[in-house]
């Protein structure tokens, strides 16, 4: 399998960011299909049974963590599926590594993951309102040439289609007849 031609579209990319999630979603269910709880839960614990509790005649059983040397085949793989995951996660994320390299687990990075998104995503929006409005209150300038103003109109159309908003070419049109009927 060639893990460099998927690792290309799994690259975290903020401009991106709705597309990487859904992807790194399905990526990490393909790995092992329990890894999807790894990133929502928790790292998968393997317990036993205490059974020194029970010879002592407690009711109640409090499973214990099963030492490391003890696991099964299975229970090996279980217990990795965290490191797994922080693996692909980490494989993905370029300039963004140093914002969850603190994270102890899948589930928290992936967590931080979501919440630069998001940020990412009410900047953008933020950005796109703004210029969105300079677009609309645009005008000719009262001492500003014809080739001054078209310049200044360009700059902000090619601002609000950076932020993926850009707008028809007939609201180009009216603008531009707009600014010359005043």
């Amino acid at each position: 399998m060639d893990h460099h031609h998927h690792s290309r579209h799994l690259m975290f990319k903020l401009s991106k960011f709705d597309d990487w999630k859904v992807r790194m979603q399905a990526h990490l269910f393909v790995i092992h299909d329990e890894m999807w709880d790894v990133i929502t839960d928790s790292p998968i614990q393997i317990l036993i049974v205490n059974a020194n509790r029970v010879a002592e005649g407690e009711s109640t059983l409090e499973p214990i963590a099963k030492t490391k040397s003890a696991y099964t085949t299975e229970e090996r793989t279980h217990s990795n599926l965290d490191s797994i995951a922080r693996d692909i996660l980490y494989k993905t994320l370029g300039e963004t590594f140093p914002r969850v390299r603190k994270c102890k687990a899948a589930k928290e990075m992936w967590e931080t993951l979501m919440l630069i998104g998001k940020g990412d995503k009410q900047k953008k929006e933020r950005k796109l309102t703004i210029a969105r409005k300079k677009f609309e209150d645009f005008k000719i300038g009262a001492t500003e040439s014809i080739v001054e103003m078209e310049t200044r109109f360009m700059k902000l159309l090619s601002e609000v289609a950076d932020l993926g908003k850009e707008p028809t070419q007939k609201e180009i049109n009216l603008k531009i007849l707009d600014t010359h009927e005043k």
